[in-house]
């Protein structure tokens, strides 16, 4: 029996179902995840004057909302996949993927918003002054550098 190289490629196309379904496993498992978090700091904020602190308390949120963005964010990748690969998906306009340069500008906006709530999170701990400026300096030109890549990319 000869296997035409076309076959091959054709239904070696279903390879793609290993990296969307693990990628929507991880978005359940961050949306758990970040559930039990919640439920955590909620029980301990009544059970311990030390979570009651506006600083341990916001620290913590942070941390559940970057979980449960970054769930997100593996969720649209795992439609964004199929969709290039398998087949259109009945999702909002917003979320239709049309070509592998768009699914990586999404990741690209996500990177610049998780990089504003790591941030943030350290500027609410707010240990030294000079490596906060620094660690800001190298997320700013992160985030500047990704801006101007995708805006000169558009063009």
């Amino acid at each position: 029996m000869k296997i035409s190289f076309k076959y091959l490629a054709e239904i070696s196309r279903k390879v793609v179902y290993i990296p969307i379904i693990t990628l929507f496993i991880g978005a359940l498992f961050l949306s758990l995840y970040g559930s039990y978090q919640m439920i955590e700091i909620f029980l301990l904020f009544f059970k311990s004057v030390h979570y009651r602190e506006s600083i341990i308390l916001s620290t913590k949120l942070i941390t559940i909302m970057d979980n449960f963005l970054l769930a997100v964010i593996l969720y649209i990748f795992a439609l964004g996949l199929y969709e290039l690969f398998i087949g259109p998906l009945n999702v909002p306009p917003w979320l239709k993927i049309e070509g592998i340069d768009q699914l990586k500008a999404k990741l690209a906006s996500v990177i610049i918003l998780l990089l504003a709530i790591t941030f943030t999170k350290r500027v609410v701990q707010w240990d030294r002054a000079l490596d906060t400026l620094f660690f800001g300096i190298s997320i700013g030109l992160v985030m500047g550098v990704l801006i101007l890549y995708y805006k000169i990319k558009e063009h």
